[in-house]
């Protein structure tokens, strides 16, 4: 966890003045309005993920505008999607004003003038990501700012940020924190330009779906009861939507998951020479013994067995060729 600012880490007189400077640092130019200067308490902490990052406040009431001066002096290079953890924010830009109840995403243009309140302690984390790399107009992001709840991915954004937040600590330390922040920025992408227009969004959404559908299913091919409605709705789509994502990228869903649990199969036959076919089989998802055989007979053109007996004989002779060579008869003449 990387604390940024601590109010409690300043004497009491120095508090409010430091908080504003905290909050300016972590943001951008901005006039920063607090309800009690004299009962401030607040704690900001950031987490980085590659290009992206998490940025949490919890405090006392305060109200943040930046106005039109403040954005041509100073321009940001990030856009910001929010969620409104605790008590209810309020937020207006683009000539529309939010309620904010605790769960609900929402979208800041840093560089469109704003006015965010929040009466009362509370708390809000949010996803940081390079406008660059978003590569999205202004217009739609304008437009798909005041209708998220339009996008089928609302929740899962959502959902993401949660994660990156709650787990912070341990994801941000992984070496796989800038894949998770891409992921983020993705997501980010794909979130704006549905609720923007589902037509203009269809492309981005099959590019960020269906490798996290591919991922999702990789991690469960294991689990008999992994069908599509179960991935669907983790995914926050309908079975339908996910059908027709798959065969738009040319492939069907429950056949791929069958050749993914086959070839999984296949490796474990060749690895395992003790347990049963019927178990290995098992372990991959087949809850019937002669469909697993018929359908990994199909594919690799021998049953089960036959696969593992012979896998097992080139293993045995693939190792006997690996046997080191005694070093002592090295270099000496043969014996006649």
């Amino acid at each position: 966890m990387v604390v940024v600012f601590r109010s409690a880490d300043y004497a009491p007189h120095e508090r409010a003045d430091a908080t504003r400077v905290a909050m300016q640092e972590q943001s951008v130019p901005s006039r920063v309005v607090l309800q009690d200067p004299d009962k401030i308490d607040c704690l900001m902490e950031v987490w980085s993920y590659g290009e992206a990052s998490i940025f949490r406040s919890d405090m006392t009431g305060y109200r943040l505008l930046r106005s039109s001066r403040q954005v041509k002096a100073g321009p940001a290079e990030v856009l910001a999607i929010a969620v409104q953890l605790s008590s209810v924010g309020y937020n207006e830009q683009f000539g529309v004003q939010q309620v904010l109840p605790a769960g609900d995403l929402f979208v800041v243009d840093l560089n469109t003038p704003y006015d965010y309140r929040l009466p009362g302690f509370g708390a809000s984390t949010c996803l940081h990501v390079p406008i660059e790399a978003v590569g999205l107009p202004y217009e739609v992001v304008r437009e798909a700012a005041t209708r998220l709840a339009a996008s089928p991915l609302h929740t899962l954004v959502t959902a993401h940020i949660g994660e990156l937040t709650r787990q912070a600590e341990r994801l941000s330390a992984d070496p796989s924190a800038a894949v998770l922040g891409d992921t983020g920025i993705e997501l980010t992408r794909a979130l704006l330009a549905s609720a923007y227009d589902m037509d203009y969004a269809r492309g981005l959404m099959a590019e960020v779906l269906l490798p996290r559908v591919r991922a999702y299913v990789r991690r469960h091919l294991n689990d008999p009861e992994l069908t599509p409605a179960r991935i669907a709705r983790v995914h926050d789509i309908s079975t339908r939507r996910l059908f027709r994502l798959c065969a738009e990228a040319g492939f069907s869903l429950e056949q791929w998951i069958i050749a993914e649990r086959l070839i999984g199969a296949r490796e474990e036959l060749a690895r395992d020479a003790e347990s049963p076919v019927a178990a290995v089989a098992r372990r991959w998802g087949f809850v019937n013994n002669a469909h697993f055989s018929r359908r990994f007979r199909d594919m690799f053109g021998l049953s089960p067995r036959e696969w593992r007996r012979i896998a097992q004989q080139e293993r045995a002779v693939g190792a006997e060729s690996k046997q080191p060579c005694d070093e002592s008869q090295i270099g000496r003449p043969e014996r006649r």
